[in-house]
Formats: structure tokens, sequence, C-alpha cells
């Protein structure tokens, strides 16, 4: 060998050069982020819509709805009750066509209409589980009776207690 000194220099140069070589390194943030809350929300799911009223029926018009109760956290001794409408006399509610007309109604919180839910009385009472809705079933009934051609609405304030 000619140059014994030169090939050692090449060998040194590339153990040197493979021990030099950095390493890439990129830096980024991890966000960590909590939110506690401790609250019930109180929805009116289903309306009450009647279908066309039979005024030459004997039989009660009925039909039902549902109001939802979600809560984060475990409640215990909660109500739900549903207001007078616009137009309740005499602890009766009335639904109004805008003008001088009504039609009476009633809310029960059983399907067999035995279980009225009196002008500001409780539909529901009792516990809530975190993040599992409380399904809270509502029945409308409007009598038989010979109501004036139109249409009828009102509106019920519903209060969750908890």
């Amino acid at each position: 060998m000619k140059h014994p000194q030169l090939l050692k220099l090449i060998a040194l140069g590339a153990c040197l050069s493979g021990t030099s070589v950095m390493a890439a390194e990129e830096v980024t943030n991890l966000n960590v982020n909590a939110f506690v809350a401790d609250s019930c929300t109180v929805i009116a799911g289903t309306a009450l819509s009647f279908a066309t009223v039979d005024t030459s029926s004997d039989a009660s018009q009925v039909t039902p709805g549902v109001i939802t109760v979600v809560c984060t956290s475990s409640r215990t001794g909660m109500t739900v009750s549903l207001g007078s409408g616009g137009q309740a006399s005499s602890g009766v509610r009335y639904m109004s066509d805008g003008g001088s007309n009504t039609i009476p109604y009633k809310l029960h919180s059983d399907i067999a209409h035995a279980n009225e839910v009196a002008i500001d009385g409780n539909v529901f009472s009792g516990n809530a589980a975190p993040a599992i809705p409380v399904i809270i079933p509502v029945y409308g009934q409007i009598p038989a009776g010979n109501y004036a051609t139109g249409s009828y609405s009102d509106s019920i304030v519903v209060t969750l207690t908890h």
C-alpha cells in the first residue's frame, strides 16, 4: 500500500462523521383541559299535537308528548312541574284560536288519563343519574265537545327544580 496514512484518515473520518450526525427533534405541547359542570337541562322534546278535532265524536281527543331531563351529576328529589298556559281560568287550561274562541284541555302523567296534572302541579318527582336521560311522558286530552272551527294553541311553562 502506498498511502497507509491516508487510508487511516479516511477510516477515522468515516467513524467521526457517523457519530457527529445529530437526530432531528421537534417539540409541541399537549394541552389538558377539564370542565366541571353540575347542571340539569330540561327539554320539551315532543309537543302535544292533537289531530283534527272531531266535534261530532262523543270521545275525548288524546295525544302523547315527552319531556326529557338530562343532568351532569346525580340528583335526588328532583321535580318537573307544568304551568297554567296562557289562557287558564278557574283551574282549567285552554287553547285559544288567537281570538275569543277557546278549547279546554287537560294534561296527564299516565296513558290511562287517570292522573291529571294540576296547574303548577308536578308531572314528575324522582331522581336522575349522571348523563342518563329521564324520559317523562305527558298526555293531553281534549274533552268531547262542539268547538268553533280554527287553529288553537297554547304554551305551557315546564319548570325543573333540582
